[in-house]
């Protein structure tokens, strides 16, 4: 009678340990994988494609990207490598390179138990290279550099919590409309699109974790230094794994207060690690 109670009881109340069995798979470096958490270095090969809609037209930008983890897991290494096509009523349609993105990534605190990692933070370092044609509407022109920091927290097993903060700071006059993290671009009269890029932005990214996927939304805030101007913008996000190391991603930013040129944009992204 005790031990069908136990029994009883274990299955209404589980443990701990048991909540907190994942249900992401081991990668073969030992590393346990999230491809929702940010924070965490991976080994990589990432295809991105992005489409930044402005008041003129459209931006597509499709992205190649590689990332290594170096330093016993502590450090990642990416480069993304990109082609931008610029669609305009006005304007003949192009199509060339973009502006490479080098990143470094430091993993500066990792909380583990139970093989999942309870809590987590990370500063990067990423830098814009201007080898995309700027006139056309492909790169900025100039360099970009783009400090980040990223913290990650787990509440209960299945729940992430992903506050981060960046600042995106052009070398020179640019043509660009940054958005937090994104740096549309558009071709045209350079005397009009001639601005310094001096933006924060900080969001909170929220999401539920359930049968190897992933659903969240971040509420974000972007300051334009340049301008003096702020937006209110919202950032949801849905991802699924497969085969235990192919994870697919969609995302979008759409603002609900300020004044932007760029309307929105969207993001769907297929990763592998290993």
């Amino acid at each position: 009678m005790k031990l069908r109670a136990i029994i009883i009881l274990s299955m209404l109340f589980p443990s701990r340990e048991i909540l907190a069995q994942p249900e992401w798979p081991i990668l073969p470096n030992g590393r346990f994988l999230n491809p929702s958490d940010m924070t965490i270095p991976y080994d990589h090969i990432d295809f991105k494609g992005e489409l930044y809609n402005f008041e003129q037209g459209n931006t597509w930008k499709f992205s190649l990207a590689g990332g290594i983890s170096l330093f016993r897991d502590k450090h990642e290494l990416t480069i993304e490598l990109p082609v931008v096509r610029s669609e305009y009523t006005d304007i003949e349609n192009l199509t060339g390179i973009g502006d490479i993105m080098i990143r470094w990534k430091i993993l500066t605190y990792e909380s583990i138990q139970r093989v999942r990692t309870l809590a987590s933070s990370a500063f990067y370092f990423e830098v814009s290279l201007p080898t995309g044609e700027e006139l056309n509407g492909h790169g900025a022109g100039v360099p970009v550099i783009t400090p980040g920091f990223i913290l990650a927290y787990r509440p209960v097993p299945q729940i992430g919590i992903l506050p981060h903060l960046r600042y995106a700071h052009s070398l020179g006059e640019a043509n660009s409309e940054w958005s937090g993290g994104m740096s549309g671009t558009y071709p045209g009269n350079p005397d009009d699109m001639e601005t310094k890029i001096r933006a924060l932005q900080a969001e909170i990214f929220f999401y539920a974790e359930f049968s190897q996927a992933w659903l969240g939304l971040a509420p974000g805030y972007i300051y334009d230094f340049y301008s003096g101007e702020g937006t209110l913008n919202l950032r949801p996000e849905i991802g699924k794994l497969f085969a235990d190391s192919l994870a697919l991603k969609l995302s979008g930013l759409f603002y609900i207060a300020g004044r932007r040129r760029l309307l929105n944009w969207t993001m769907f992204s297929v990763n592998y690690f290993f």
